[in-house]
Parts: C-alpha cells; sequence; structure tokens
C-alpha cells in the first residue's frame, strides 16, 4: 500500500483516528487516498508541512489521564474561578451603599461618587451577567456531556450565551421546556438588572429634621445702668445709635417681629388674645392675624448659630410692663432762679426720685419711687456684690420677702406754666417663647409663635430693674438724653405720641413749644402710653447689659469668652431646664438650648422596587459564577464545547494526533492555529471531480470552495 506507505513519515492512518472511531471502512480508505493526494500537492514547503506545522507545537508525547480537580487546576483557572466569584461583589456593595444613604441629606462629593458608580454599573452590569452566566451555561454543558445528555439539550445551552441567542435558540430548537424557561428568566434579568441600576437612587426635595444647637442672649442678667461709673462707656455710646435708629425705623420694621438687625423681638404676653385657648402645657399659640399684638422692646433678642432651613427652638426672657393710670396736668412751681422747673413730683428729692431736676431746656423728666432692695439685700449676711443688679441676682430667698410695687412718674412739660404727670405701675414679666426663624440665602425671618408665663425659679413681679436705684437713676439720667433734641423736636416723646409716623417723630414739635395749656398726650391712651414707654425702658434695658449693644448688631457671641466681667461669661453646650435655672442664677450672658431644625433639601430616596430587582439579578449573577466553578470542578473531561480546534480534531480530513486528551480546547486552538482550514468540497480528488460534492470542515489546501447550484451530500 503505497499511499499508507507515503504517510507512515510521520504516523499511521491508523494512528491519526481512533481505533473506537465510528468512521466506516470507506472514510477510512478515502481519508487515506484522499491524505496521500494532499501530500502530493501540498502548497506547504517541507518546513511548514502539516505534520511538521503540528510537531512544532509541543503536544503530549503519550496518552494522558483525564483529571482536573484540585490538584490538576492550572493557576489561571483557578484565578478566572475566582474573579468569577469577586464580579458580583461591587455590585452587592453599590446596593449597600444606596441603602446606607437612604433618607440622608445630600453631600456634594458623596452624591458624585454614587452617581459615577451608578453610570459604570449600568455599563458593566450586562457584561459582567454575560461573562459569568455564558460560562456558566458551557461549563454545565460540559458536565451534562460527560453524564451523557441529548444533543437538544447541549444545543440549548451552548446556544445560551447571550440574551438574544437564548431567545432565538428557543425559538429555532422548538423546545420549550423546563431548561429553556429557566434559560429565559435568567436571561431576562441582564437586561432588567442593568436597567433597574439607573432607578434604585433618587434625590428629591424633601423636609428633613435634625437636631440644632442655638445660644441666645440672656435678657435676665445684671444691668450696668448708672448715672456715671466706670461702665457707662461699655454700652452708653452705642445704645444712643441703635435706639435712635430705631425710633427712625420704617413703619413695617416696627410692626416687624424682628428689629433692624433681625433680632426676634419678644410680644408683652398681655396683648395675646385673651380669649385665645391654652394647651395643657399653657402655651398660647400668636397669631399674625392678630392685630393687637405689641412688642415689649424696641430691640430684639439676638440668636447666634441659626443654619438655613427652619428652626424652632424656646428661649426665656424678662421684660419689663407698665400698668399706667391718673394722668394730671398741674401748674410748675415757680423758682428764684428760673433756671429750673420745679415740680413736687420728679426731683432730685422726690418723691420721684431723678438723678436731677429738669431745666428750663427739659421737656420730659421721669423719676421712680420704691423700696430699695439693695437695703433689704445689706441687711443679709451674704456679702453684696456690684453691679449686681437684676432681680435674679438676688438670692432666691428673696421670692419670700414681701415688697411693696414701686411705681414710675412721667412728666411732659407743657411751656413754663404746667406739667402732664402720668404713672404707670411697673412689672417683671418672665415668659417662655417659642421662636420660629426660616434663613435662607438671601434672608432671614424670625418670630414668636407661642409664649407662656415661664416656668423657671424667678423672683415676685414688684421687684424689677428699677427696684435697684442705680438702675432707675440711670434711667432717669441718661434716657432723656439718649436721643438728640432739635430745638422744638424731641424723638422720644414723639413716638410716644404716634410711633408709627415718621412725619411725626423727625419733625412734630415737642412739649415746650406748646401754648401751655394742653399736651399732645392727653390725646393717648393709658394702656398706649404704658406698652411705648415700656418698649424705650426695655430697650435701654436690655442694652446696659454687657456689651449688649455689640451683640445686638449681630457679633459673634465667642466674643463673650474673651470679656469676662464677674463670670458673666457664655455657655455653648446646650442646656435644660435646671442648667437654665443654674445659669440665670450665675448671670451667664449667653444660653445654648436645643432646637429642631427642618431644611428643604436633597435627600437620597432609595427606590426599593428597582433595588430588590437589581440584588436579586446580581444574586443569581453570583450564583451563576458559583454553578460555572462547581461543575468545572466536577467535571473530568476537557472543555470540548464551543472550539473549533475540538471540530477539528473529530474531522477525518484533518490530520491532528489523539493524544492530548487532557488539554482543553483553547489549548489545542494555540496548537494549530497557524493551519488553514475551510468547510469546502472534498470530492475534487486527483483523479477527477465527482458529480455530487461532500462538504466537510478540512485543511483548505485539501477542498476546493463550494459552487451554487451543486449537488453535495
Amino acid at each position: 500500500m503505497a499511499s499508507q506507505r507515503k504517510l507512515d513519515t510521520e504516523f499511521s492512518v491508523h494512528d491519526a483516528i481512533s481505533p473506537i472511531s465510528p468512521l466506516s471502512s470507506w472514510t477510512i480508505s478515502m481519508f487515506s487516498d484522499h491524505y496521500a493526494a494532499s501530500e502530493k500537492y501540498s502548497p506547504y514547503s517541507d518546513k511548514l508541512s502539516p505534520q511538521s506545522l503540528l510537531q512544532a507545537k509541543p503536544w503530549p508525547s503519550r496518552p494522558q489521564k483525564l483529571h482536573k480537580g484540585l490538584g490538576g487546576y492550572r493557576w489561571w483557572e483557578s484565578t478566572v474561578d475566582v474573579i468569577m466569584i469577586l464580579i458580583p461583589l461591587p455590585f452587592f456593595i453599590l446596593g449597600a451603599a444606596v441603602i446606607a444613604v437612604n433618607g440622608k441629606v445630600v453631600e456634594g462629593r458623596e452624591l458624585d461618587i454614587l452617581q459615577q458608580s451608578i453610570k459604570g454599573a449600568t455599563t458593566l452590569f450586562p457584561i459582567s451577567f454575560a461573562a459569568i452566566t455564558g460560562r456558566a451555561a458551557v461549563k454545565y454543558a460540559t458536565w451534562k456531556l460527560e453524564q451523557g445528555t441529548t444533543l437538544g439539550t447541549l444545543e440549548q445551552l451552548m446556544g445560551s450565551r447571550t440574551v438574544a441567542s437564548t431567545f432565538v435558540t428557543q425559538v429555532q430548537l422548538r423546545s420549550f421546556n423546563l431548561i429553556g424557561l429557566g434559560l429565559l428568566l435568567v436571561w431576562s434579568l441582564s437586561p432588567i438588572g442593568g436597567q433597574a441600576i439607573l432607578h434604585i437612587l433618587y434625590t428629591p426635595e424633601k423636609f428633613t429634621t435634625s437636631d440644632a444647637n442655638i445660644t441666645y442672649f440672656n435678657s435676665r442678667q445684671q444691668s450696668y445702668s448708672a448715672p456715671a461709673g466706670p461702665f457707662q462707656n461699655q454700652w452708653y455710646p452705642g445704645f444712643t445709635v441703635l435706639f435712635g435708629s430705631s425710633l427712625l425705623a420704617p413703619t413695617p420694621v416696627k410692626k416687624s417681629s424682628m428689629d433692624i438687625w433681625g433680632n426676634v423681638k419678644i410680644p408683652y404676653y398681655s396683648s395675646l388674645d385673651s380669649n385665645a385657648p391654652k394647651d395643657k402645657e399653657g402655651w398660647i399659640q400668636v397669631s399674625e392675624a392678630n392685630t393687637s399684638l405689641t412688642y415689649s422692646s424696641l430691640f430684639g433678642i439676638p440668636l447666634f448659630g441659626l443654619e438655613f432651613g427652619n428652626t424652632t427652638l424656646n428661649i426665656e426672657s424678662s421684660y419689663i410692663e407698665l400698668s399706667c393710670s391718673n394722668m394730671s396736668t398741674t401748674p410748675i412751681l415757680e423758682t428764684p432762679t428760673k433756671e429750673l422747673i420745679k415740680t413736687d413730683i420728679i426731683s432730685t428729692a422726690g418723691p420721684f426720685v431723678s438723678f436731677e431736676n429738669a431745666s428750663d431746656h427739659t421737656s420730659w423728666s421721669i423719676g421712680y419711687k420704691g423700696e430699695d432692695v439693695t437695703a433689704v439685700r445689706d441687711s443679709d449676711n451674704s456679702t453684696y456684690m456690684y453691679p449686681q443688679f437684676c432681680p435674679d441676682c438676688l438670692p432666691s430667698n428673696f421670692a419670700n420677702v414681701s415688697f411693696p410695687p414701686g411705681m414710675l412718674a412721667f412728666q411732659e412739660y407743657i411751656g413754663f406754666d404746667s406739667a402732664t404727670s402720668i404713672f404707670c405701675e411697673p412689672s417683671q414679666i418672665y415668659v417662655e417663647s417659642t421662636i420660629f426663624c426660616d434663613r435662607n440665602s438671601g434672608s432671614q425671618h424670625c418670630e414668636v409663635t407661642a409664649q407662656r408665663p415661664s416656668l423657671l425659679p424667678h423672683l415676685p413681679s414688684e421687684i424689677t430693674y428699677l427696684s435697684f436705684p442705680q438702675v432707675a437713676l440711670g434711667v432717669s439720667a441718661l434716657l432723656p438724653n439718649s436721643t438728640p433734641n432739635f430745638g422744638a423736636v424731641n424723638q422720644f416723646q414723639n413716638y410716644l405720641y404716634d410711633p408709627l409716623s415718621q412725619t411725626n417723630i423727625i419733625s412734630g414739635s415737642n412739649s415746650l413749644s406748646s401754648d401751655g395749656f394742653s399736651s399732645r398726650l392727653q390725646s393717648v391712651p393709658l394702656k398706649a402710653f404704658g406698652d411705648r414707654l415700656g418698649q424705650m425702658l426695655n430697650a435701654y434695658i436690655y442694652s446696659s447689659m454687657w456689651n449688649a449693644t455689640t451683640y445686638i448688631t449681630g457679633a459673634s457671641f465667642t466674643g463673650i469668652e474673651n470679656n469676662l466681667v464677674g463670670g458673666n461669661n457664655a455657655s455653648f453646650i446646650p442646656a435644660d431646664i435646671a442648667d437654665l435655672t443654674a445659669m440665670i442664677q450665675n448671670r451667664t450672658a449667653a444660653f445654648t438650648v436645643s432646637a429642631a431644625q427642618i431644611n428643604e433639601s436633597q435627600v437620597y430616596f432609595a427606590f426599593f422596587p428597582w433595588l430588590i430587582t437589581f440584588l436579586i439579578s446580581n444574586f443569581v449573577m453570583l450564583l451563576a459564577a458559583i454553578v460555572g466553578v462547581y461543575y468545572s470542578r466536577r467535571t473530568i473531561v476537557p472543555d470540548y464545547l464551543g472550539f473549533v480546534s475540538s471540530l477539528a480534531k473529530e474531522s477525518p480530513f484533518i490530520r491532528m494526533p489523539d493524544v492530548g486528551v487532557n488539554m482543553d480546547g483553547m489549548d489545542k486552538a494555540r496548537m494549530v492555529k497557524e493551519m488553514k482550514v475551510r468547510l469546502g468540497d472534498v470530492s475534487d480528488i486527483e483523479n477527477g471531480k465527482a458529480q455530487v460534492g461532500r462538504l466537510a470542515f478540512a485543511r483548505m489546501e485539501e477542498t476546493s470552495p463550494v459552487k451554487k447550484g451543486r449537488l453535495y451530500v
């Protein structure tokens, strides 16, 4: 057999074809003749003949045992297994991150990271799903092939390595069974899971509540009011400027819940609707529609620490309220010098004590008559320290001491002939107010929304700041000089007449220029007079507290720490009721309280239906990775399915060794990747052309191109 001897240059035909091959004897004979002919006409040189091409690669030289498992696995196969298991983990981390931020306020850098991660995951998820699930299908199909299965099952599995091919394969095979249904369900999670990622996180605008710490100025601390002394320059020059500005403020500001500098004004508790219902804790809601609402001072309470958004807090405060009655007009007494206006009501000698007597250019004066609380204090065994001028500066046992109410007298001089006198009884009122502030980038608005009498310990209302002689004398000496007197114009008096008329305050004539018989005060109701005088008196008292004018204009409270006077510092630790009581008695200048802050801001919103869909899809991908690893370890045959080299090895028209059974299809492909092949006609042999062509997968030089219209088998 010449042809067989010709083939023996490397190995015989029967060496190339396994003895257990089902090829017929005709096929073997045909292959022997055909291969001999192809050797004769091969375009390869001796150096690049098919035999030398195969021998140039490191094919195993002898038969091998089938083995895989942990001992037989190569490092790159184990690496691929580990990578397949790890790929789903970043997607789980993304899902966990979305759950972790759900409901939190959006932070710029954090949001950017999440958005970039979601965009990346949307792109990578379908790719990862296809890689892992497609590998699992091949590994499972290889295991099924090793165990024995139908060609239909193998075609279903091998044809289901992408989303589109899965659907097409089931339709083409007409295999609508459980395997096909399972494959369709699994692969449908690839696009669904990828799209779900885009919808797992939103950032809607929402109101969020958080805790805040707000510091506010203590209006119950000691006053440094005195007709003269070293402390006067700390506050009085600033007060006169702020006081004049407040008197001349536009009408909307005077009616507003805030002063010119944005400090919240405290209303008189008595101005609230007396018929308004109280809740079980004694709170009365302050309605903006309450036209009778009157504020207790020209100056508001400074707040520090307000952030953007809505803030609600409760503050403690105190003010003097005047109850006025008995308006009368009496003649002015003659004096020898004619330089002083002498009355038998207000003077340095009393009965209503003033720091100085009125002069011929004095349009009004004020005096106080009442018990000297410091005289009672001096009889105590403990030491009284200046300038502890405040009701809360007194020991708590003063609550058991009976004090008659004091009386404040106000006199307006009508020309040089008569004086109109009004007498007011002062009361120290202690209230707790609920403050609501709305702050944004352009403005801030604060107002009292509810009020009730203070629940903290305090002395009887008869003990006021005016119960301290130095404070009362300071009022009589400094308050009349707090506004400039432009000849016939006195802004203080004009505010008492009509506080909402700018024309009146700026250009209204004072009482000294009147005809000597009528006073403009006579047209002012006593209630309105008491409220207006109280507003200016309380502004004076507030300003006389240590460096108050600085903080009224917006200075940071941190400066209080650098200006300590007799323990008059600030607390920046949130205080409860017990702490507030102690700090008031210690004359702490500013308190810090807890507040509820509500912001309309972007928050993270995890859309759980889509998030659960994404996590289920990712979990299925993880299961697919585990399935791929599991069946890869259980299978001992090499990877055969899906490789062209495996098809070539089984072709009787391509000469390849039978050895190398442990080599995967990709290993074999690397060995013969330079070989040229074609699916063509192998019937064109040396002796002529057959009438019917034979279609086969063979080396390119051993085939001829197929022709349209020819018959093939």
